[in-house]
């Protein structure tokens, strides 16, 4: 690498280590000769940083660049190592600050600064395992409910049942359905004393239901998770709402907004259809400073709602089952020139081809959720919020398979996140999370807004 070379780039990083360029001008041929003579030690990175107009920094903080005790000794022994640094330091800077700038200024600060990057070594060090194996367990567990029998904890089978039995009060059918609806809401107003109860709470479950499959997968979907291999072991307690019951809309309400406070990590699950009060429960954690995983469904999950749609309808028509999600998933496509054969079954039901409407709702489907992960990872600017405390950016982490989303709850639980820099949107500085792939905080390029905040 040429002198000049060296000089840039070592002016670069300086940049990075400070979050601003060099209020006074120095030679390039002195900076070129300064990057050609690491090793640095402590008092030659602050003499070039007064070089350039910067503030010197504090010992604690060089230690904590250096990652190792620090004495006369100790040294930045070449660019590569100095680069490496700093990117480590980077990723802390915007996990913890969201800026580079205010991270230095704050933590060597030769008063507060030692206290400062204690406090960040410790939040950053892993979490044993064995603290979760050992945990006790809830002293009023909850009574599990069949995802079958979940639907009757909601509000539109109570309503239905009532009208329905208003109209026809000897039908035996509707009487012993509202016999048992009445059986699992006493189960669900348990479960509900459960959680209000419980000391801690790891995960709250965001989710949206209003038909009987819906439930069901959740039910199945949660099942799957929390037995997975990364978690089984962790007896993390999670919040799922349909598993409790409060018949008042207020204390439900007042409920669920504790069981968001309490718990640490916000479960969001990508349906059907999302609903206000879902998304203002991801919008909620975020202003916490809190973590979202949002789990949307990939193609592969497709085949298998499906299935469970024909096995909890299976005393309906399988036609209307299935043109029923498509009016779900592609509410236009009636209308719409590709939609030709739909308008036809519609009309002449003799003419329904189930294999094809299969093939069409599969694709529908996955393109429904594409788009939900795309909109959440990508496009939607409310999938970064403001932590109000701090002000630091904070991003939703998506998944799109069971297993991702294990992993990724495993290694947030157990401090294991891995990151890495993303800078191709330059000025903008974007922390990544290596499962998702998703953007956790993001530093912006506008130095008004940066002011700003």
């Amino acid at each position: 690498m040429s002198d000049q070379n060296e000089s840039v780039r070592l002016k670069r990083l300086l940049e990075r280590l400070t979050g601003q360029t060099a209020s006074l001008d120095c030679p390039e041929h002195d900076i070129a000769v300064i990057a050609s003579a690491f090793p640095l030690g402590y008092s030659q990175i602050n003499e070039l940083l007064l070089l350039l107009g910067y503030d010197r920094i504090s010992e604690d903080f060089f230690q904590f660049l250096v990652r190792a005790e620090c004495d006369e000794s100790t040294t930045i022994n070449s660019l590569d190592d100095f680069e490496a640094q700093i990117e480590q330091f980077e990723k802390i800077a915007l996990l913890f600050y969201g800026n580079v700038k205010y991270a230095i200024k704050t933590m060597h600060d030769r008063r507060d600064g030692p206290e400062i990057i204690e406090s960040i070594l410790s939040d950053l060090a892993p979490r044993d395992v064995e603290s979760f194996e050992q945990r006790h367990p809830p002293l009023i567990p909850c009574r599990k409910i069949n995802g079958v029998d979940t639907y009757y904890l909601g509000y539109f089978i109570k309503d239905y049942l009532r009208k329905r039995l208003e109209n026809e009060p000897c039908n035996e059918t509707a009487i012993n359905e509202e016999k048992k609806r009445k059986e699992i809401v006493e189960i669900g107003i348990l479960n509900q004393k459960a959680y209000l109860v419980s000391d801690h709470m790891d995960i709250y479950v965001a989710t949206s239901m209003r038909d009987r499959h819906e439930y069901v997968a959740i039910s199945e979907f949660l099942e799957t998770l929390f037995n997975h291999e990364e978690l089984r072991s962790l007896n993390l307690r999670h919040f799922d709402p349909t598993q409790a019951y409060c018949d008042s809309r207020l204390d439900k309400g007042l409920s669920e907004a504790l069981m968001l406070k309490r718990a640490s990590l916000t479960l969001y699950l990508a349906q059907e259809k999302d609903t206000l009060g879902k998304d203002s429960e991801l919008a909620s954690t975020l202003a916490q400073g809190k973590t979202v995983v949002a789990y949307v469904p990939s193609a592969s999950d497709v085949e298998a709602h499906l299935e469970r749609l024909l096995k909890i309808y299976e005393d309906r028509l399988l036609r209307e089952v299935l043109l029923e999600q498509l009016a779900v998933f592609a509410p236009k496509l009636a209308w719409e020139p590709e939609g030709v054969k739909v308008r036809q079954w519609i009309n002449e039901p003799d003419s329904f081809d189930e294999k094809e409407c299969r093939q069409i709702l599969t694709t529908k489907m996955a393109a429904h959720y594409d788009k939900r992960a795309d909109s959440l990872h990508n496009i939607h600017p409310l999938g970064i919020q403001v932590e109000l405390r701090t002000g630091v950016a904070n991003g939703v982490l998506v998944v799109r398979t069971v297993d991702q989303c294990a992993q990724l709850i495993r290694r947030i639980f157990t401090n294991g996140l891995d990151f890495d820099l993303d800078r191709s949107q330059s000025p903008d500085l974007l922390l990544r999370e290596s499962i998702s792939g998703s953007v956790y905080r993001i530093m912006t390029g506008d130095v008004m807004l940066t002011n700003a905040f």
